[in-house]
């Protein structure tokens, strides 16, 4: 069965917030959440390695989002606020992903780490995949 999966950085507190955030507002359940870590990344994904940022798969549509791409397609799929995204939009990707790359190299100094990944404690487990 075809996906969407978020994958995140298992070990930083604001991405297991992002995604806790998300899996709240995904009211037709159409997200997977999993870390870098996990068996289901392992077996269908062994080239992703990174966890410098947030990578959306849509395994549905054939497509691969990663960092201010991943978060806008999460707003889109949970209808976030339509004003807020194309807001966001308007930024070029350049710019949008300058601005990611700086709060994902200081995420860790800024919201912490942790040991390991807890989403699976805080997120319902029918959008966890292992």
């Amino acid at each position: 069965m075809k996906k969407i999966v978020l994958i995140i950085d298992g070990h930083c507190v604001m991405c297991n917030s992002l995604a806790i955030w998300i899996s709240k507002r995904d009211k037709k359940n159409l997200l997977k959440i999993t870390n870098f870590e996990s068996n289901y990344i392992k077996k269908n994904y062994p080239k992703i390695k990174s966890v410098d940022h947030v990578i959306l798969i849509n395994e549905i549509n054939q497509m691969i989002f990663v960092k201010s791409g991943a978060i806008i397609e999460c707003l889109k799929i949970i209808d976030y606020q339509k004003w807020l995204i194309i807001l966001v939009e308007i930024f070029p990707k350049i710019i949008r992903d300058f601005i990611y790359n700086i709060v994902a190299k200081y995420r860790y100094k800024i919201f912490g780490k942790k040991e390991y990944c807890d989403i699976t404690r805080k997120v319902p487990v029918r959008k966890i995949l292992k």
